[in-house]
């Protein structure tokens, strides 16, 4: 938990300056201590960045009405899934949504937040937006920032790539 706080922190340097932690404190007694004590630790070491808590459910309202007041959002895996994708639904469709599992020092992960859709495999329907996006995160994660940009640049008007997987593929490789 502390890496991934402290991980938290650094990000929030680079960025806006706040970072919010995200559980359920009030139900989930044990292991949301756990976390707060981490968070409030780490906190403790960087006093220029700004800090928040909420409660999932809040974090959930708060991302539909205002999701523009969250910097970086530090939370464990159960809460994160869910979280992201609410904001894959909010900011234009899941299908769009890309994901980083970092786990700083080591092999980290990057996917759709929407996972492979074995449902539609083979079928041409797949938008590969989230994909594509999901290697930018990627890219930025191993220092290639402007890669990653070039490749956020290609993917930035979601509502031009339509059509079928290879043809959204197509447009995307256009604009690189």
């Amino acid at each position: 938990m502390e890496r991934c706080v402290r991980y938290a922190f650094e990000l929030a340097k680079t960025r806006r300056g706040h970072v919010t932690l995200v559980h359920k404190t009030n139900v989930l007694t044990f292991a949301g201590d756990l976390w707060e004590r981490a968070f409030n630790e780490v906190a403790a070491e960087y006093p220029d960045i700004e800090t928040g808590y909420n409660h999932v459910d809040a974090c959930c309202i708060y991302m539909v009405e205002d999701p523009s007041r969250f910097d970086v959002v530090v939370t464990d895996n159960l809460f994160g899934d869910i979280i992201t994708d609410l904001a894959g639904a909010v900011s234009g469709g899941i299908g769009f949504a890309s994901s980083a599992n970092l786990h700083p020092g080591a092999v980290s992960m990057f996917e759709p937040v929407h996972g492979s859709a074995p449902d539609i495999v083979g079928t041409g329907r797949a938008n590969p937006t989230a994909a594509v996006l999901s290697g930018a995160l990627m890219l930025d994660h191993l220092g290639e920032h402007e890669a990653a940009d070039r490749i956020r640049a290609a993917c930035a008007d979601p509502d031009t790539l339509t059509g079928s997987t290879t043809e959204i593929g197509d447009l995307i490789v256009g604009r690189l």
